[in-house]
């Protein structure tokens, strides 16, 4: 075991020492990445992520051979990282598919004529991929670009390469997105954040249980209907999912929602009205003490939500978001965030907007077992109906 540890060692020092200081980090990387997708999808234009990995032995000369290629042969203003020992990596940014492709072709004869045994991958961000109908391909997935035949050069990735060229790329090689971040959360703190979800969700429906039963009897005696409300919302990455809440709401209140959509006090897609008509007696006690969201806790064992995180939407409002909004179903949605504990600060939707944004951006374990304290807070000052 001992040995293990100390090659394992051995070669993390001794790609530090390869390392071509000119290279970004991963880390530094992942902050370029993420800065280009929240630019990118500010003004619509697409970026692309080019990921190296070396195949074989890569010694001292083959780094520097590497490091010179990329230095060389692409733009100052694209950024370029070794992630790892053997996983190199560039980000092309105001880049469309067509340019990236360029890019990968030329990449892999200056990687031939170098004798670099690689394998590459191409990864196209398209913002305008999101915005069309339910039919496309699934969110976050492969869909095809309608886009007018363009040739590509070294500075603005136009004009270089013939289109017949591109016929070298086998379609694995290249995936267009709308919705993946593509920068990988910390894999050791979301597994904590997962183990956490798991063990919360666990002690809330022990204890919580008998509330559930009693508040599920209370609905039945008052109001005719089933007892749980069940409703699609959109998760991470677009995902749909099955919602779980105590009914506080006469049946069949989705329906009269067109009619009330003039007396809706919150702007944007979502719906929110004051002394809404269709909540019964029994669900504005549910509202104000939030144990209506209790059920949401069978949603975070099944890993469909998280307890902290942003609120999901119900879908067809989610659909209806601008293309930045989207960047919030980067993680799990969940049953308290920023928004649950302090609605106030949130004049717009687009506020609310930013106040997941946040959390997006600034996400950590500490924050997590904040705001689940301050949630304590809120069914017992009557706010959860607000």
């Amino acid at each position: 075991m001992l040995g293990a540890f100390f090659d394992n060692l051995n070669r993390s020092v001794r790609f530090v020492r390869r390392r071509d200081p000119r290279l970004l980090t991963a880390r530094q990387f992942d902050r370029e990445v993420t800065r280009e997708r929240i630019r990118s999808t500010r003004r619509s234009i697409p970026f692309c992520l080019i990921t190296i990995d070396i195949l074989g032995k890569f010694d001292r000369s083959g780094s520097r051979a590497m490091a010179r290629v990329l230095h060389r042969n692409l733009r100052m203003t694209d950024q370029k990282s070794q992630i790892s020992a053997t996983r190199y990596a560039v980000l092309l940014v105001d880049t469309s598919e067509m340019g990236g492709r360029s890019v990968l072709d030329r990449l892999r004869e200056l990687m031939s004529r170098n004798r670099l045994a690689v394998s590459m991958n191409l990864r196209v961000h398209d913002p305008d991929g999101f915005g069309g109908s339910d039919d496309d391909e699934g969110v976050g997935g492969r869909r095809s670009n309608d886009v007018s035949p363009r040739r590509f050069d070294s500075d603005n990735h136009e004009a270089a390469q013939p289109l017949e060229s591109w016929s070298k790329l086998s379609e694995s090689d290249v995936e267009v997105t709308t919705e993946d971040p593509m920068v990988n959360m910390p894999v050791a703190t979301m597994a904590l954040k997962r183990a956490t979800d798991i063990l919360g969700a666990c002690v809330g429906l022990t204890v919580g249980g008998p509330v559930i039963l009693a508040s599920m009897l209370a609905i039945k005696l008052s109001s005719p209907g089933p007892a749980i409300f069940k409703q699609t919302r959109e998760g991470r990455r677009g995902q749909p999912f099955t919602i779980y809440k105590l009914r506080t709401m006469v049946v069949d209140a989705e329906k009269s929602q067109a009619e009330l959509k003039t007396k809706s006090h919150r702007d944007g897609p979502a719906f929110k009205i004051k002394s809404d008509p269709r909540v019964t007696r029994v669900g504005r006690i549910l509202r104000a003490t939030c144990i209506d969201e209790l059920p949401q806790l069978w949603n975070v064992l099944r890993g469909d939500m998280s307890l902290v995180g942003p609120r999901p939407l119900p879908w067809h409002e989610s659909r209806a978001c601008d293309r930045w909004h989207r960047r919030r179903l980067d993680l799990r949605p969940g049953m308290t965030c920023y928004w649950q504990v302090d609605k106030s600060k949130a004049t717009t939707f687009d506020e609310w907007m930013r106040m997941d944004l946040r959390y997006v951006d600034q996400f950590s374990l500490f924050e997590d077992f904040g705001l689940l304290a301050q949630t304590v807070v809120v069914p017992m000052t009557g706010r959860g109906s607000d």
